[in-house]
């Protein structure tokens, strides 16, 4: 079940679930329908609105100094998500409130191949490792094939690998800053029940359209 509301979720009960979200950063990004400059306090305000538990994606700073005046929930993990750009910043934190990862359900690739003992489990069938706690995954590229409209678009890779880590099949994923969908996609792939939010007509409707695009793709295989 994959249901998308165009609308702010603080007009809505928001069902029992787990959220995953990158939230406004407040630093002045260009959106459509939200002016991305609040006071500290209103910004605050806006970020306690996010229910609980969650997986929050944000920059270091505003991780360490404003989440946990906004989160009701002890910070149970933390992973850096660092990619290459030319952009004076060029990592954000990955945090869990109110619910951990696994880190075993995702396998990665051995770095270093040359090592005898990573050759040993390869010739025993074991073809990687646990994720690490730090992650290299590129920013979506203007030219790539998942960019979209959307301004500040999160890889679809952080998204599954937080899905796959951190969800079981019978809970259900929620986006309350939905943006372009990409949690919605990634869920609907996966096979999960996920509720998308998002005041902002244009995105709703880029949301709409990717997750049809999954639809019709899965409909042809049955």
């Amino acid at each position: 079940m994959i249901e998308l509301i165009h609308g702010d979720f603080r007009d809505h009960n928001i069902p029992k679930g787990i959220v995953i979200t990158d939230p406004p950063y407040n630093q002045g990004y260009s959106y459509n329908e939200y002016k991305d400059r609040m006071s500290e306090k209103e910004y605050i305000l806006l970020l306690s609105k996010i229910p609980t538990p969650c997986i929050i994606i944000h920059y270091p700073e505003e991780t360490i100094n404003l989440l946990p005046k906004a989160i009701n929930k002890k910070r149970d993990q933390v992973v850096s998500w660092v990619y290459n750009s030319n952009t004076r910043k060029q990592s954000r934190l990955i945090s869990w409130w109110g619910c951990k990862p696994d880190f075993s359900k995702v396998v990665q690739p051995y770095k270093n191949l040359e090592d005898k003992r990573i050759r040993n489990r390869i010739e025993n069938g074991i073809l990687g490792g646990d994720l690490y706690d730090w992650w290299e995954i590129n920013q979506v590229k203007n030219v790539g094939k998942e960019k979209t409209n959307h301004p500040c678009q999160i890889p679809e890779k952080i998204i599954r690998n937080i899905i796959l880590t951190t969800i079981n099949k019978d809970e259900t994923i929620i986006d309350v800053f939905g943006g372009s969908g990409t949690t919605n996609k990634v869920a609907l792939e996966l096979g999960y029940n996920s509720i998308y939010y998002e005041i902002d007509r244009e995105y709703y409707d880029i949301a709409k359209k990717r997750t049809n695009i999954i639809k019709n793709q899965q409909s042809l295989f049955k």
